[in-house]
């Protein structure tokens, strides 16, 4: 194991971090708030230092990571860039305490988007934009994860894009390094075409960088306590949904318009599934909320609008609120529940079992009940034009297998704090699928997580890391396997 070489990287990485936090003490001078400006510098000052200490004492080689130095350089990267990232939080003259900016944090950095702070309408600029700012370099972290480290573990990443990509030669298949350049160019885009959008629509230019920022990231963070409730705006609601459902695919998207290979988007099966699933449940929730109101014509807009802010912002884990569906009736609320952990696509900054793993699992048990039905008949399953291997498929139930298992145990753990079942189970698939809000009185989507005790929220910080970083590359960091030097 090359500690010197993994520690660089974490420590280039910290330095970035750092660097990151002048921009938003650069703002605060702007606007007059010299203390927070200072506090910010303070921050960046520690984390800079740090970081270059970490850069003179350690040392780069050319050699390409080994796969389990991938996985520690994978965890202490998260690790410590969580850590640095709550400095601002933390050092900030709102008095925020240790536990509660490090939950800011990671749920920052793992897009997932629960907050504990409260009276947002009345921070610094600086801080504000901060934490817009961890979700969107936390939305690149990932992207950059899920095709450098996750193709070692055979659960998305590269391995997905090779799948879809079976008409290609593999000379044709783009290398690391295009899709970098591609998805870094298609986020930024992306990012400054929906700030273009929500400004013309009404927002400040201020609102419009940090709602694109945690958009585009699908981490939702907004920098008004009520969220997009605040803007009041069904303009507003409709571009947020449109950007929402386009940060739900995957950004190799951006390799594959810029080399116009438009039959591999349009045949994307995971795609196709993704918006079919939208569809199909946004109508759903449509006609049950219309019947409630006894099928009131001049109500369908406007219920059709929001449900479709509610879902998409759920299952692209974005999380933004504009209306509470807690109030929805009880179909709504175990609807949702379903909807915490679905997720969109595989390559995209979302969180959840995702839409490639879901069909994977459908398209098997469908082969395996014709099976049943014709024992002597042979069915393979395929996923697009391709036969879902036995190592795709088992490495999709291993992940599933874990994500339901740490729910299960969080969940436990959860309820031992004292917190009832639905705010528990809620709690524990918000924070493993990286969504945000919750259900339940306690950690509803119009409520925050400043209530819950000291000790469910570092459950919840565990949580959201190891969701974020798909489980397996953090527990196979305790096998005794692992350590050992011939591997």
């Amino acid at each position: 194991m090359r500690f010197g070489v993994i520690f660089f990287i974490v420590s280039f990485t910290s330095l970035i971090c750092g660097m990151a936090m002048f921009i938003p003490a650069a703002l605060d001078f702007y606007m007059g708030n010299e203390q927070s400006a200072y506090r910010f510098c303070l921050s960046g000052g520690i984390t800079v230092l740090i970081s270059m200490l970490g850069l003179i004492m350690t040392e780069m080689r050319q050699a390409p990571l080994k796969t389990k130095e991938m996985f520690l350089t994978t965890t202490l990267t998260w690790t410590f860039f969580a850590l640095f990232s709550a400095l601002p939080f933390y050092l900030s003259p709102y008095k925020i305490p240790l536990t509660d900016a490090l939950f800011e944090s990671m749920s920052g950095l793992t897009t997932t988007g629960s907050t504990v702070l409260s009276g947002l309408d009345y921070f610094s600029h600086g801080l504000l934009l901060w934490r817009s700012m961890t979700q969107w370099l936390g939305g690149l972290g990932i992207v950059i994860l899920a095709i450098t480290v996750l193709p070692a573990l055979h659960i998305g990443g590269m391995q997905f894009f090779n799948t879809e990509s079976s008409a290609q030669s593999e000379r044709d298949l783009p290398t690391v390094a295009q899709s970098m350049r591609a998805i870094l160019y298609y986020f930024l885009c992306l990012s400054v075409l929906c700030a273009l959008c929500l400004w013309l629509a009404g927002m400040s230019v201020f609102d419009a960088v940090n709602h694109a920022m945690t958009t585009i990231s699908t981490g939702g963070f907004s920098t008004h306590d009520t969220s997009i409730a605040y803007f009041n705006s069904p303009k507003i609601e409709w571009i947020l949904t449109f950007f929402m459902t386009i940060s739900g695919l995957p950004l190799l998207l951006g390799l594959l318009i810029i080399t116009r290979q438009w039959p591999q988007i349009t045949q994307n099966v995971q795609i196709k599934t993704f918006l079919i699933f939208l569809f199909l449940t946004i109508t759903l929730l449509s006609v049950t909320r219309w019947h409630l109101t006894g099928f009131a014509p001049e109500s369908l807009g406007d219920i059709i609008r929001s449900t479709a802010f509610a879902v998409v912002s759920v299952v692209t884990t974005t999380g933004f609120v504009s209306d509470n569906y807690q109030l929805w009736g009880t179909f709504a609320i175990t609807f949702f529940l379903f909807l915490l952990v679905s997720g969109s696509c595989t390559g995209s900054t979302a969180g959840g079992i995702k839409m490639f793993r879901l069909t994977v699992i459908l398209k098997t048990v469908g082969v395996r009940i014709r099976t049943l039905i014709q024992p002597h008949g042979v069915f393979v399953p395929r996923y697009g034009n391709r036969a879902i291997s036995d190592d795709v498929l088992i490495s999709v139930l291993v992940f599933i297998g874990l994500f339901l298992i740490s729910a299960v145990i969080c969940t436990l753990i959860l309820s031992l704090t004292g917190l009832d079942l639905i705010t528990s189970l809620s709690a524990a698939f918000s924070s493993i699928a990286n969504v945000g809000p919750g259900l339940g009185s306690v950690i509803g989507p119009d409520k925050t997580f400043i209530f819950l005790p000291d000790t469910a929220k570092w459950v919840l910080i565990l949580a959201m890391m190891m969701g974020r970083l798909e489980f397996i590359s953090v527990i196979v960091l305790f096998s005794p396997f692992l350590w050992k030097k011939n591997v």
